[in-house]
């Protein structure tokens, strides 16, 4: 069975940054400020070694002060680049999250039904098994995770090239996007980060995924040195 692991030690709850990015819901004005100063949004992240490629749907990017790249897995906020400081359309405002850990050879895949059993007792509004990815719509818990969001929230997971790859998406309450439109932004994600990342049985995809990797990785070593931007600097303690 699929378990939603958090290092909260909460089953279905993000993990701690999520908790900062919630803020961006309300404000995307003090983010754009702080990103002008050097913590840019990226377009796209390597994680699990580049075996997992993050990357948004159009108009959608990575925080840079959010992101932990690890060789085993690694985590991810995404958010519309606009709001991130970054250059692009005035997407709606919604957080998602993705959460990759190499995954056991004997687990079995992730379906809705591990997904809807991980976060009892939580309400599951609707499931949803497709052929890359398994998704469920709750409707509680949006708000503890991210406080300012809805409630209602989505959650989806799949697997790419032995890791399990966990998603998850928070709108400001009311929206659309805690409705079918979350649905849509959560498939689009998986589909890009799909196609993004390197085919398994290619092995000039994996070695320059790798490669790709350590040098995102130093990167963000430098980054780290200098002092994070995003969300990370302007709220270090609940980074921790």
């Amino acid at each position: 069975m699929f378990t939603w692991i958090s290092e909260t030690g909460f089953p279905g709850r993000v993990r701690r940054p999520g908790l900062a990015f919630g803020l961006v819901l309300g404000l995307g004005g003090c983010l754009s400020e702080n990103a002008s100063r050097g913590a840019d949004p990226l377009d796209r992240a390597e994680l699990a070694g580049g075996q997992v490629v993050v990357v948004g749907p159009p108009g959608y990017c990575v925080d840079r002060g959010s992101l932990d790249a690890r060789p085993s897995g690694g985590f991810a906020l995404i958010g519309a680049c606009a709001a991130l400081g970054g250059a692009g359309p005035g997407e709606e405002p919604v957080v998602m999250t993705v959460q990759v850990q190499r995954r056991p050879s004997r687990q079995e895949p992730p379906d809705a039904q591990a997904l809807a059993a991980a976060v009892a007792p939580l309400r599951v509004l609707a499931r949803e098994d497709r052929d890359d990815i398994s998704l469920i719509q709750l409707a509680e818990g949006g708000d503890t995770a991210l406080p300012g969001s809805d409630p209602r929230h989505w959650r989806g997971a799949m697997m790419i090239n032995g890791h399990a790859v966990a998603l998850s998406l928070y709108a400001p309450e009311g929206s659309s996007a805690t409705g079918r439109g979350g649905r849509a932004r959560l498939i689009a994600l998986s589909e890009a980060i799909l196609e993004a990342s390197p085919t398994k049985d290619d092995p000039e995809e994996m070695t320059a995924a790798r490669a790709a990797a350590a040098r995102n990785e130093d990167a963000q070593a430098a980054g780290d040195s200098q002092g994070r931007g995003g969300l990370r600097g302007m709220f270090p303690g609940l980074f921790q």
